[in-house]
């Protein structure tokens, strides 16, 4: 059965990193059946380097394309690749970042394998700006807290059927940040079938000029709108899953207003925290209370603690 596999990469002004990302492509044991490069309004010299990079790959059986997306922003180029991409499987992967050599020859087994599976994922090592390097946890069999805490479905970390994920309504949603956090969740209400892969396949390289960034407080408000459409999208449904996700979607409220008080922006956190806490039990309010200023002095892991409470 040959499954085809389209890996899609936007860009934006990464000429200085692009030909470590399209390597790594290059690089994998099982060669994907297309690579769609989508250039985000670069006003580098990126589709200079993509395109010399492609004339240098070519004869390797691979069909790859550098394409267009003038309209600026991550998921308006996703989905443009997604609309040109001919595979039965899609990897979106960000151009800043790294596959290990058997990155599609492990997903694609699992996929043969399990021929009924939707997703399969696997765990990523992240370079930080200090040069320390974290894993984040791994949980495909706890696919919301996975998700929704620790970024499980992470584009570098999952390929996923293309039908299943225009299903789910792909990258047409027009989130500015957390864009693959609010997929992620849209994909996971949709029932998939998961599979995860315990092996780190993907390095992520963390960059200052990321739509991260350095600090929350500059972006406040659009942080808040994308949490605020995720809890939209779980009350559109009929499931059994409501309270609990959004119980995760305030205790992550309460996590960035922590990371506005230790930006010195009381005045953003005070009102995130107030608004996570509208409506909740003594409890909740104790939870989320808790995570707030364990958080804002510095303290990781909040959720060990206080994950039983939700």
């Amino acid at each position: 059965m040959n499954i085809k596999v389209s890996v899609i990469v936007p860009v934006y002004n990464r000429a200085h990193l692009i030909r470590r990302c399209l390597d790594s492509v290059m690089g994998q044991t099982r060669k994907p059946s297309e690579l769609i490069v989508v250039d985000n309004g670069s006003t580098d010299s990126t589709r200079e380097e993509v395109t010399r990079w492609i004339d240098e790959n070519r004869g390797y059986g691979i069909k790859m394309k550098l394409t267009e997306e003038p309209e600026r922003g991550a998921c308006n180029a996703r989905q443009k690749g997604l609309k040109e991409a001919e595979g039965d499987l899609v990897i979106f992967f960000d151009s800043d970042d790294e596959m290990r050599p058997r990155l599609i020859e492990c997903s694609l087994e699992r996929f043969k394998e399990k021929p009924e599976t939707d997703i399969v994922c696997w765990p990523c090592r992240i370079k930080l700006l200090d040069g320390s390097h974290k894993i984040p946890p791994f949980l495909p069999n706890k696919a919301l807290e996975g998700h929704l805490i620790h970024a499980l479905l992470r584009p570098q970390g999952y390929m996923v059927k293309r039908d299943f994920l225009e299903k789910a309504g792909g990258w047409g949603k027009k989130v500015e940040v957390w864009n693959d956090f609010e997929l992620g969740l849209r994909l996971l209400l949709n029932n998939p079938k998961i599979e995860g892969i315990d092996e780190i396949l993907a390095d992520i390289y963390s960059q200052k000029d990321s739509i991260t960034g350095e600090n929350f407080t500059s972006r406040e408000g659009i942080w808040e709108k994308t949490i605020g459409e995720m809890e939209r999208e779980n009350h559109l449904g009929n499931h059994k899953k409501k309270k609990k996700i959004d119980g995760m979607l305030n205790y992550r409220r309460a996590i960035l207003a922590a990371h506005y008080a230790r930006e010195g922006n009381e005045s953003g956190a005070k009102k995130l925290i107030k608004r996570a806490k509208e409506g909740k039990s003594l409890k909740e309010r104790i939870v989320l209370d808790f995570s707030y200023h364990y958080t804002r002095k510095g303290l990781r892991g909040a959720w060990r603690l206080v994950r039983h409470f939700f």
